[in-house]
């Protein structure tokens, strides 16, 4: 190899060596710049370096930019809030790692029955549904004494008792949560439910009494049709929501 090559290959491996150590001092000051962000805004030493470990590791995540910067935004006045009492961010959230789990993967809400009474109720009523269309339908092709067939309820009887418990199961439910201060004694509690059952089964009784062009009875065949159809949407409405007032 001539001198000239040599001179050249040196060189280059010099240029390499510049612009690799160019590089590392780059990322080295932005490290400092970035460490540097909170420090100065009022968190304690530890607490700085958990954010920016967390900040570090939170950008290797999906997550939008919006939802990092909300979520660092979020902790950040939290911490500060916390410091006043002598928490740490390890007090609050457990290590770097823990904490990137369950910002990346946050735990289901808690139930509420509550808060999710219309859903609770929604999917009562299509539980019940097919509990009816069910029972009607196969009931009619059950051997009965006589040879004659069971009676069928009307579609509007069915209907109007149907939303009826999905109403009432979820009140019944809240009434008897576990760890609820409830405002009536169990007993109180006990003869409310008894009390919604008597009417719901006055409301069933009258409902199939009601003259035939009000409450039409459909082909028992319909009447399975319409209980598999609900009885698959009961199961991916329980599945979708977090149903906490289901009867089951």
């Amino acid at each position: 190899m001539s001198s000239n090559d040599e001179t050249a290959k040196r060189n280059a491996n010099d240029k390499a060596r510049a612009k690799n150590a160019q590089v590392h001092q780059d990322r080295s000051h932005a490290t400092k710049v970035i460490h540097s962000q909170f420090e100065n805004i009022g968190l304690t030493k530890r607490n700085a370096e958990y954010m920016f470990k967390f900040n570090q590791a939170l950008g290797a995540t999906k997550l939008s930019a919006d939802k990092k910067n909300e979520t660092v935004q979020t902790m950040i006045q939290e911490l500060l809030e916390g410091q006043k009492s002598g928490k740490t961010a390890r007090n609050m959230w457990g290590t770097v790692d823990q904490k990137v789990e369950t910002t990346v993967h946050p735990p289901a809400r808690p139930a509420d029955p509550r808060r999710d009474y219309w859903k609770n109720a929604g999917y009562n009523a299509i539980l019940f549904l097919t509990i009816f269309f069910l029972m009607y339908g196969v009931l009619y092709f059950l051997p009965t004494k006589g040879g004659q067939h069971a009676p069928m309820m009307g579609i509007t009887g069915i209907l109007i008792s149907a939303a009826v418990a999905g109403l009432g199961i979820p009140v019944v439910t809240m009434m008897f949560t576990p760890g609820v201060k409830h405002q009536y004694s169990v007993w109180i509690r006990i003869i409310l439910v008894v009390l919604f059952l008597i009417v719901w089964m006055g409301i069933f009784t009258v409902s199939s009494i009601l003259p035939t062009v009000m409450n039409p009875v459909l082909n028992p065949i319909v009447y399975i049709v319409l209980g598999v159809l609900s009885g698959v949407g009961s199961f991916f409405v329980k599945r979708r929501f977090n149903i906490t007032g289901g009867v089951f």
